[in-house]
């Protein structure tokens, strides 16, 4: 079947992670389900949590997620430990965090930094 069958059901597409464009009808291909993927991830780590549609609809994407990792997003991590599989490496953060570097002036240290 095509992408264009409209007897298909379409997938639930948060359209509130496309502020800088109209979000699509569909994800055509697994570049715009990258996109997609990462938008997801993007919000998540500001604390925008997805909503029940979206989380089961990227519950089938363990292909896109290992074929697009987001390394550097802690809702990627969280996401892919949610559905259960397999950790990937993080990418790591080169830059100073701003948050460390008010620590750092103050003398304080995050004792959960870890964690995150």
């Amino acid at each position: 079947m095509s992408d264009r069958d409209d007897t298909l059901p379409r997938p639930y597409i948060d359209g509130s992670v496309y502020p800088d464009c109209a979000a699509p009808e569909r994800l055509g291909d697994d570049y715009d389900k990258a996109d997609y993927l990462d938008r997801i991830c993007t919000a998540l780590d500001f604390g925008v949590v997805p909503e029940p549609e979206t989380l089961r609809l990227l519950a089938t994407w363990r292909e896109i997620f290992d074929r697009f990792p987001v390394s550097q997003s802690s809702g990627y991590h969280a996401l892919r430990s949610l559905y259960g599989w397999a950790p990937v490496a993080r990418t790591p953060y080169f830059k100073t965090p701003f948050y460390r570097v008010l620590d750092d002036r103050e003398g304080r240290r995050d004792p959960c930094e870890s964690m995150v």
